[in-house]
C-alpha cells in the first residue's frame, strides 16, 4: 500500500497542534502570568460537565424529532433550524457551566489573565479530547485513528478471528484514506485553533459578566457562541466544503484574537492607573486592591444612575412648580 507522504506530514502536524497548543498555552499563562492551576482545572471541569449534560439532551432532542413527538420543519428550513437548535444547546450548557466555574473560582480569577487561563483549560481539554479520545464526534480520536491506520496488520486481525470481509473492508478504508489530498490532514488542527480562540474569548466575556455583575456580558457570550456554532452547522448542511467553512470561521478567529487583546489591554491600563495612584509597580499590585477598584467602579456607576434619577425627579418637580405659578391664562 502506497503512503501519501504529504498527508502523513499534515496529519502529524495536526495532532501536534491539537495536543501541543493547549499544553504550551497552559505553561505560558501559569509561569508567565501566574495563573493558578486550579483555574486551568476549573476550565477543564466546566467543559466536561457541560458535555455530560449536553450530549444526552442532544440525543433526547434528536429522538423526539425522529419519533414524531416534535414536528420536523419543512426541508428548506432544516439547515437553519439545525443551526439554531445545535448552536443554542451548545451555548446553553457551555456558557452556563463556564459562568458557575467563574463564580466558584471568583477569588482566584480577579485578573483577566485568569479568564484566559480558564478558557485555555476549557478549549484545551476539548482539543486534546478530539485528538486522543476515540468517542469524541467529528475528528474524534485523531491520534488513535492515525496509529490504527499506520500499524493496521491484516494478517494479525485474521489470526485474532476477525472475518475476512471485515478485514478487507478495513483495508479498503485505509487505502481510501491515503488517496485524500495532502492538505486535508491540516483540517482538524485548523478547526481546533479556531475553537480554542473562541473558547478563550467566551471565557473573557463570562469573566466580565461575573466581575462586573452585568448579565449583558453573559448574554453577549451566549449569542456569540450560538452564532459561531450555528454558522458552522448551517454551512455544513448547505453543502459548503470543509475548507470553505473553516475559511469563514477563521474570520471569527481573527476577531477573537483582536478582542482578547483589546480587553486584556484595557484591564492592563486600568491596573497601571491604579498602580500609579498607589505608587507601586503594576506587577506588585495585589488582587484585593484590584477588586476594591472594581467595587468602586460599580458603586460609581450606581451613584451616577441615582444622580441621573434624582436630577430627573427634580426637573419634573420644578416644571410642576412653574406650571402652578403661571397665571391661568398662560396654562
Amino acid at each position: 500500500m502506497e503512503t501519501n507522504i504529504g498527508l502523513f506530514i499534515s496529519y502529524a502536524v495536526t495532532i501536534l497542534l491539537m495536543i501541543g497548543v493547549p499544553i504550551a498555552l497552559t505553561v505560558i499563562v501559569v509561569r508567565r502570568f501566574k495563573v493558578s492551576w486550579w483555574v486551568i482545572l476549573t476550565g477543564v471541569v466546566t467543559f466536561l460537565v457541560s458535555q455530560v449534560i449536553h450530549y444526552p439532551v442532544l440525543q433526547l432532542v434528536s429522538k423526539l424529532f425522529n419519533d414524531g413527538t416534535l414536528p420536523v420543519p419543512a426541508t428548506q428550513w432544516i439547515p437553519l433550524f439545525n443551526a439554531v437548535i445545535l448552536g443554542f444547546l451548545a451555548a446553553l450548557f457551555e456558557e452556563t457551566a463556564r459562568y458557575f466555574g467563574f463564580l466558584i473560582m471568583k477569588k482566584k480569577t480577579k485578573r483577566i489573565e485568569s479568564a484566559v487561563g480558564l478558557g485555555i483549560g476549557h478549549g484545551g481539554i476539548e482539543s486534546i479530547g478530539f485528538a486522543v479520545w476515540p468517542f469524541f464526534p467529528l475528528f474524534g480520536g485523531a491520534l488513535i485513528n492515525f496509529f490504527y491506520i499506520l500499524f493496521y496488520n491484516a494478517g494479525a486481525q485474521i489470526t485474532k478471528g476477525v472475518s475476512m470481509d471485515q478485514v478487507q473492508y478495513t483495508a479498503s478504508q485505509i487505502a481510501q484514506f491515503w488517496t485524500n489530498p495532502w492538505h486535508l490532514g491540516f483540517l482538524p488542527g485548523v478547526e481546533r485553533l479556531i475553537a480554542i480562540s473562541t473558547q478563550i474569548f467566551l471565557s473573557v466575556l463570562i469573566w466580565k459578566a461575573v466581575r462586573s455583575k452585568n448579565f449583558g456580558w453573559f448574554a453577549l457570550a451566549f449569542f456569540y457562541h450560538m452564532l459561531v456554532d450555528g454558522i458552522g452547522v448551517f454551512l455544513t448542511y448547505t453543502g459548503w466544503g470543509a475548507w470553505g467553512i473553516e475559511g469563514v470561521l477563521s474570520i471569527f478567529m481573527l476577531a477573537n484574537i483582536y478582542l482578547i487583546y483589546y480587553f486584556w489591554k484595557d484591564e492592563s491600563d486600568k491596573r497601571k492607573e491604579l498602580a500609579e495612584e498607589l505608587g507601586v509597580d503594576a506587577d506588585e499590585l495585589e488582587d484585593d486592591e484590584i477588586e476594591d477598584l472594581e467595587d468602586e467602579d460599580i458603586e460609581d456607576e450606581e451613584d451616577e444612575d441615582e444622580d441621573d434619577l434624582f436630577e430627573s425627579v427634580e426637573s419634573i418637580d420644578s416644571e410642576e412648580e412653574n406650571n402652578e405659578d403661571k397665571p391661568e391664562e398662560e396654562k
